[in-house]
């Protein structure tokens, strides 16, 4: 029998003016994923990551004027668990919808482009953008979806579709277009102690490609974090929408930057280039054995980080030690593997 949740409860009172007190609180709790129960009263699954994320905005609402309380509890007086579980996957699966909607009509321009005898290189680049666009709104709805909603299936086929027919488009033989962000290998000399900038909340691709930025590109790299709709003030942009370096045909971000600086050499690497795209793209193009157990952690660090520079801190670790382990030769890892076994 599965354990019962513990519910999180926020429950606030905000005055009327001024009217963006209201106006950012509602923003965030629909950012946050939270559901309402009650008038006033909204409720997320406890962990260590709500209690955060609901206290961040407690503190918010009660500098702006307002009064807000937190509630751990094991029931809600009046709602089941089965109706509040039910409205988190009601939420969720709308979103999902949203996300499955543009993607199809995405898929419909695709699938006319195909048709033609070639597409127009800007055509592919807005396509491509808007593609990036959808996987990073999964993401978002994905961190939220606690209770598993149904939508996500069909969102993943339709994200894999996109894909598939994006490849087909920009492969299409001598004429077709360059994607945006190949061509000769860069010289990492001139990329030397820059800004480097991403989407907020970094997963397995962001923190993965920041660790190979550091390491191997611009080790006094700085990084930097932007919402997809604020203006890039300076700076190198990757993982995002626009990005010089991002998601290029079926490569993630990880292997565009990797190939661009021509680290594809190192066997190392590349294998954990396969890791990264098996989790970021869902794809299990590669099929690698440790795909369960980085996600894990990663997923992990990120439910216990809300500073998006730490978090690149601490998956550092993470990618130091995966680097370590597959750069010794296969023979070397069994034997290590063969004497913890005794």
């Amino acid at each position: 029998m599965p354990e019962a949740p513990i519910w999180l409860l926020l429950l606030h009172q905000i005055p009327a003016r001024p009217t963006r007190l209201r106006v950012r609180v509602w923003r965030q709790i629909q950012k946050l994923g939270a559901v309402a129960v009650k008038n006033s009263a909204h409720v997320l699954p406890w962990s260590e990551q709500t209690l955060e994320d609901f206290t961040w905005l407690q503190q918010e609402i009660e500098a702006g004027g307002g009064e807000a309380v937190l509630f751990r509890a094991s029931a809600v007086s009046g709602v089941t668990d089965e109706a509040i579980v039910a409205a988190f996957r009601q939420d969720r699966d709308a979103a999902y919808a949203r996300v499955t909607a543009d993607l199809e009509a995405v898929c419909e321009r695709l699938d006319d482009a195909r048709g033609r005898e070639m597409g127009s290189t800007e055509m592919l680049d807005v396509l491509q953008s808007e593609v990036n666009d959808m996987q990073a709104e999964f993401d978002r709805v994905e961190r939220i979806d606690f209770f598993k909603a149904r939508g996500r299936a069909e969102a993943v086929a339709q994200l894999a579709r996109s894909r598939r027919l994006l490849r087909s488009v920009q492969g299409r033989g001598a004429g077709a277009p360059e994607p945006a962000g190949s061509g000769p290998e860069l010289d990492r000399s001139e990329y030397q102690g820059k800004r480097w900038v991403t989407r907020p909340r970094p997963h397995i691709d962001r923190c993965a490609s920041a660790w190979l930025i550091r390491r191997f590109i611009d080790p006094r790299a700085r990084f930097g974090f932007r919402e997809p709709d604020a203006k890039l003030r300076g700076g190198i942009a990757f993982d995002m929408a626009g990005a010089e370096f991002g998601h290029q045909g079926e490569d993630c971000t990880f292997e565009t930057l990797m190939k661009r600086f021509g680290l594809d050499a190192d066997a190392s690497l590349r294998a954990i280039a396969e890791i990264v795209h098996d989790i970021d793209l869902k794809d299990d193009k590669f099929g690698r054995t440790e795909v369960a157990g980085v996600n894990t952690v990663v997923s992990g660090l990120m439910e216990r980080n809300r500073d998006d520079r730490r978090l690149l801190r601490e998956t550092e670790t993470v990618f130091d030690g995966l680097y370590a382990t597959l750069a010794r030769p296969p023979a070397r890892r069994r034997k290590r593997a063969a004497k913890r076994r005794r």
